[in-house]
């Protein structure tokens, strides 16, 4: 049994109390990540489509979630899986049609879900019409010759210019960032794939265009954006090429890696943040009580990179970034005092005004329960549901979806082809599987007779699936129901408080409180340990928080196997098994 001078004991506690308005729905909602190709199809083609998402949207009514979000459906030649856009305001034909879309937005929103979308504007397809216009010549006859980033062979080069490239700039997959087009005789710049070249936010013109993008959408109701890749949205005029990284250095098939430069030149440059400004007065012009617009990014670094993209009271720039800090966790480093430091590290920080979200999965990264283990993949939605702020849920995450083993021979992902080599470092497959509905061919997902376009996981039919899980009241399902209903029915979930009680290598564990005192409390454990705790929560919250509970004796709400709730408990006594999660209400 742990004593309580083993304990680690903190005394950190956001003052300020945060309410939830009308207009501010996005500080009590689950935000729901539906990768289109994986979650339903509704035509037998064996690919997920929107209406296929619409047939399902009452599933989020159930399960106590309020906002969807979707990966990219716009009309691309799927290079990269729609982050190639050649139309910004179309469907593309593999997910439906407008009216589709139109049909979607319409019914979610008489089920009270609001629909946020990806927008993603650092860079095109190719075969996007401006590129193809551009690309031409760079005559001044020619008005979309600057809406890419376009650049003279290097100076002074012997070499034919085809071969001078500018500069030491490498793409997110290794290699340069500059292709040669022959018909300009210029190189323009790729910072992902070389399919997908970037536009040029120098060119005032861009931005109007892509502020056309946000109206188009907002106009047909979109309730608002997640921005993919901001940090990339400038690049250093002076093309002098980025120190190398001392710390990091490596090739792999010929191509110098990304992390081996350090990227002063290409990324984070100030001028991300007057754009993100920039969008912030568009959604605002849009936004009224209760119909807010939100907007988020995505970037994923630390929390010292991420804070300043909240914007100041005078330059609002996002309601949040997402915060990925907790898709760090894996088997290795899951321990209590490591999400301690990652929970802290954010909160610590956070502007008094602002508002915390946290990410445990998306479609960039391993399952959570391949990365933590099974045992502890309840646990991670408990913390992910109960910590103060905007959770966010990848789909799946609710039924604890692992990944899927996907060969090489199989492989969709562009990132996987690169280099063969090294494909299983780089395929993003394994996280991108079917949704898995019930027990019925390809798990409920789709009629086809064939091959769903990334095979189904298996585990389907052992009860990874919705139907089961409905069905069965201890399910990681009817635990994550459970959770979002606390976050929706008891006031100590709707505030910013948070105060921490014991932290240890094993045990993460926090109190909830409401504004309104007697209201009733909660004390949320994790045990990341790899065998039970016994620890005095009594004596850590008496010692470290000046707090007093009625008779010593609490209730669990939740426990993550939903096996002891409802169960008074000793709170001088408590036992967490490993990879357990309590929830228990107690009137400190």
């Amino acid at each position: 049994m742990a004593v309580i001078h083993a304990v680690l004991l903190f005394v950190f506690i956001q003052t300020f109390p945060v309410g939830v308005t009308s207009n501010e729905w996005w500080k009590g909602t689950i935000v729901y990540q539906i990768y289109p190709r994986s979650f339903m199809d509704s035509d037998g083609d064996g690919v997920g489509d929107l209406a296929g998402i619409t047939s399902r949207l009452e599933y989020f009514n159930d399960i106590g979630v309020g906002t969807v979000w979707l990966n990219p459906v716009y009309k691309s030649p799927m290079a990269d899986f729609g982050y190639d856009v050649d139309d910004f305001k179309d469907i593309d034909p593999i997910f439906g049609t407008m009216a589709d879309f139109d049909e979607l937005i319409s019914k979610a929103h008489r089920l009270g879900l609001k629909l946020v979308m990806d927008f993603v504007p650092n860079h095109t397809s190719d075969q996007h019409p401006w590129f193809i216009e551009s690309k031409k010549n760079k005559d001044s006859t020619n008005r979309y010759r600057d809406y890419y980033v376009w650049v003279d062979p290097k100076k002074n080069c012997s070499d034919p210019p085809e071969k001078c490239i500018p500069n030491n700039w490498v793409d997110l997959l290794g290699g340069t960032v500059w292709e040669w087009v022959q018909e300009r005789q210029q190189f323009y710049l790729h910072q992902f794939l070389n399919i997908q070249p970037d536009l040029n936010y120098r060119n005032p013109v861009v931005h109007l265009e892509m502020i056309n993008v946000l109206r188009f959408w907002l106009e047909k109701g979109v309730d608002g954006f997640r921005v993919d890749a901001v940090r990339h949205m400038y690049e250093s005029e002076d093309l002098q090429d980025e120190p190398i990284n001392p710390d990091y250095s490596s090739i792999r098939s010929g191509h110098v890696a990304y992390g081996s430069l350090v990227h002063s030149k290409t990324f984070d440059q100030p001028e991300v943040h007057d754009l993100i400004y920039e969008w912030r007065r568009v959604l605002n012009e849009y936004s009224m009580q209760s119909n807010y617009r939100f907007l988020t990014i995505e970037t994923n670094d630390t929390h010292e990179i991420l804070l300043p993209y909240y914007g100041t009271p005078s330059r609002p720039e996002a309601d949040f970034p997402f915060n990925y800090g907790l898709t760090a966790l894996s088997m290795e480093t899951f321990t209590g005092s490591k999400v301690h430091q990652l929970v802290n590290d954010w909160m610590k920080d956070l502007p008094h005004d602002k508002w915390p979200n946290w990410v445990t999965g998306n479609h960039d990264c391993f399952r959570v329960a391949d990365r933590v283990g099974i045992q502890y993949a309840r646990a991670l939605n408990v913390l992910n549901l109960l910590l103060p702020g905007t959770p966010k849920t990848y789909y799946g995450e609710e039924i604890g979806m692992m990944n899927t083993w996907v060969p090489f021979s199989k492989s969709q992902d562009s990132y996987a082809a690169i280099d063969p080599s090294h494909w299983k470092e780089y395929t993003r497959d394994p996280e991108r599987s079917p949704m898995q509905w019930d027990r019925s061919s390809h798990a409920g997902f789709s009629t086809t007779i064939g091959d769903t376009w990334l095979p189904v996981n298996q585990n389907y039919l052992s009860g990874i699936n919705v139907a089961d899980q409905k069905a069965d009241n201890t399910s990681a399902l009817a635990l994550y129901k459970k959770l979002a209903a606390l976050r929706k029915d008891e006031p100590a979930f709707q505030t910013n408080h948070l105060k921490y009680v014991v932290v240890t290598e094993k045990i993460f564990s926090f109190l909830r409180m409401p504004d309104t005192p007697g209201l009733g409390s909660f004390l949320v454990i994790i045990n990341a340990g790899t065998s039970e705790s016994t620890d005095d929560y009594s004596a850590a919250l008496m010692e470290g928080h000046q707090l007093k509970m009625e008779g010593n004796i609490g209730t669990i709400t939740v426990s993550s196997n939903m096996d002891r709730d409802g169960v008074s408990q000793d709170m001088s006594k408590v036992s967490v098994a490993k990879g357990e999660a309590l929830v228990v209400k107690c009137f400190c």
